[in-house]
């Protein structure tokens, strides 16, 4: 009889074991909850400086999230440049400038960074188009937001990579 008493206690604390740690995680992980991706409406998004070399242009952006609610990114912006009279550019992103896509919580008033480069160098006798313009879609978002900026991107490649924490420079 004490056999079969001890198996019979040892399975109850099995099974005992098996519904608490389910449980457990579950309630752990309720206190982690992962942020919502960020909304156009949660951001603004700046030009944070440049600088050029050997006919390759490099620049970074910054995107500030301005609501009183914490937002992620995850992985690369995309962009598309207009002239003065507000019509396209032809433009190609490509996601292919390090560092590559992790999440990046902004706490609000927090803020993340990606990169840009493109050459300004013609192939040709006339000069590259020159933006005025830039709409930049945050990783995720439905909607762009549109800011002042001169870039001039022979061919209309520019080179991105994906947001990472804080405020970095060109």
């Amino acid at each position: 009889m004490k056999k079969s008493h001890t198996a019979l206690v040892t399975g109850i604390v099995a099974a005992l074991a098996v519904t608490a740690i389910p449980a457990a995680v579950a309630a752990h992980n309720a206190g982690q909850r992962t942020a919502a991706n960020c909304t156009r409406n949660q951001l603004t998004v700046r030009a944070n400086g440049t600088e050029g070399t050997a006919g390759t242009i490099h620049g970074a952006w910054v995107f500030t999230n301005r609501s009183g609610t914490s937002c992620q990114l995850y992985g690369y912006p995309d962009m598309q440049l207009y002239n003065k009279g507000g019509q396209p550019i032809p433009t190609t992103v490509k996601h292919n400038l390090p560092p590559g896509p992790s999440h990046v919580t902004l706490a609000p008033g927090g803020s993340g960074t990606f990169y840009s480069s493109y050459s300004d160098v013609s192939s040709t006798s006339h000069p590259c188009p020159k933006s005025a313009v830039a709409e930049i879609t945050a990783p995720n978002a439905s909607a762009s937001l549109f800011i002042p900026a001169q870039l001039q991107p022979c061919r209309g490649i520019v080179n991105v990579s994906a947001v990472l924490p804080g405020v970095h420079h060109a």
